[in-house]
């Protein structure tokens, strides 16, 4: 058996795809919005509905299995990743007792709050963020959860769970995570891969709410009886345990390729290089990644969206002043044909595009500078939009140490929507940027992590696919 089952649970969107490891090329992919957000929660609140995600999730894979391109009795195993941070607490029958609350949460950022983020902080010992590789912050697991427990919502003999360990729960009918989603609640050990249990012990949460962690990507169990029946697969097919979004991007678009830095647009933004041995930089974070190794992150919390935000604005001043309405795809075409056509520099203009904050200072915002007499113009402050989002990234890049660094691979759909952006990224790394060639990073690297667990291909045999 030769083909590998992948899924990506993002935040807007689901995806599974089949691989053929003996063939190294995908058969299928299909996918779907995630619509199982919670509505009518407070702002600060950020929730979506683990049993929807659960069925979605399985729909998806029946769909898949239902292609002509994908021999059911050749599939070896199921892999995933899924996004990061996130936590939702279940019991021992792996019913949800809470919702999924997603990285995006901020109920623990007042600093008035029962269970508030600076509460977490100041019962924790200084010198967690070099264990950790990461500082603690809003929509982290380990803050949610205590949250969760300074409000008494947290049930005795719980299990907490990203929403890609859920998945996989449900697929086998047991519990357990990996250091690569572990490592986003905050309080692991980066450099042992294990539970920091003095920090769990200072937030006062049990240890037993943590679950058992196994190496990223590796077998955990069989599928369980009704799943297989389900999926119309054989009853020997492995899961295995899952990637974090953010690592299994890193692999679907460059592999484990040490010298390349990857630039990620979506909604947000990230840029991730790859070091080998476990390094802190302040206000970056060190995440492991999946057969060892590190990758050094950092995370603009608006990234993408940052054009969207200025698309809608456009929109509304069209709108208002015009009382025309175009439609969206073609409000966006003009808008990136304006950034093709106005010179770099934006004639001075400047956006500063922190307008959600930083995860080290989430109540800076940002703002647009350099403004004279004649360069406020549609088309410069498109233009320095999109450059200031590319900036953002290039100054965390610099902190990171990309001296090592040979070239750039840009993904995520900000990218792929405007190929301006990576001439821009060229400009600010002053590197050749390349643009990834897949759509589907994330599920593509869950399933070369799930050939290399299953031992179907080595480390070096994906690079060499990816290089190719």
């Amino acid at each position: 058996m030769s083909i590998v089952l992948a899924l990506d649970i993002g935040t807007s969107k689901l995806c599974a795809l089949a691989f053929s490891a003996r063939r190294r090329e995908v058969l299928a992919v299909v996918s779907a919005p995630n619509d199982a957000d919670v509505a009518d929660l407070p702002a600060s609140r950020h929730e979506q509905n683990p049993s929807r995600i659960r069925d979605r999730c399985l729909a998806l894979l029946e769909e898949l299995l239902r292609s002509d391109d994908v021999p059911v009795d050749d599939v070896a195993g199921i892999g995933m990743s899924g996004q990061m941070h996130g936590a939702l607490l279940v019991d021992d029958e792996l019913a949800p007792l809470t919702n999924f609350i997603t990285w995006r949460d901020e109920r623990s950022l007042p600093p008035e709050a029962d269970g508030s983020l600076d509460e977490a902080l100041s019962r924790l010992d200084s010198s967690l963020p070099v264990r950790a590789g990461t500082r603690l912050n809003a929509g982290y697991g380990a803050a949610t959860l205590f949250w969760l427990s300074r409000n008494g919502q947290l049930q005795p003999g719980a299990r907490a769970l990203t929403i890609a360990d859920y998945v996989g729960a449900c697929l086998r009918g047991a519990v357990s995570t990996e250091p690569t989603h572990a490592a986003s609640w905050g309080v692991l050990d980066a450099t042992r891969l294990e539970w920091d249990a003095d920090s769990i012990g200072r937030l006062g949460l049990p240890a037993g709410l943590f679950p058992e962690i196994r190496p990223s990507a590796t077998p955990v169990g069989v599928l369980a009886p009704e799943m297989a029946r389900k999926l119309g697969l054989p009853g020997s097919v492995q899961v295995c345990a899952p990637v974090g979004d953010n690592q299994a991007s890193v692999i679907g678009a460059a592999g484990f390729s040490g010298d390349v830095a990857i630039v990620n647009l979506g909604t947000g933004g990230q840029i991730s290089v790859r070091k080998e041995e476990y390094e802190f930089v302040k206000h970056l974070e060190t995440r492991p990644m999946p057969f060892g190794g590190y990758i050094l992150v950092g995370a603009s919390l608006c990234g993408g969206w940052s054009f969207a935000y200025l698309c809608s604005f456009f929109d509304a001043v069209i709108s208002e002043l015009a009382d025309v309405n175009i439609p969206q795809s073609e409000l966006y075409a003009r808008i990136d044909q304006l950034v093709a056509d106005t010179p770099s520099g934006a004639g001075g203009l400047t956006v500063d595009t922190r307008f959600s904050g930083t995860r080290a200072q989430p109540h800076i915002r940002g703002g647009v500078a350099g403004v004279d007499r004649h360069n406020l113009t549609p088309g410069n402050l498109a233009r320095a939009f999109v450059e200031g989002m590319v900036r953002e990234l290039a100054e965390t890049g610099r902190t990171a140490g990309i001296s090592h660094v040979s070239r750039i691979i840009a993904c995520g759909n900000a990218v792929r929507k405007n190929p301006i952006v990576a001439e821009i990224i060229e400009r600010e790394f002053g590197l050749a940027c390349h643009v990834g060639p897949e759509r589907e990073e994330a599920a593509l690297g869950a399933a070369y992590c799930t050939a290399v667990g299953l031992g179907l291909l080595s480390v070096s045999d994906v690079n060499q696919v990816c290089s190719s």
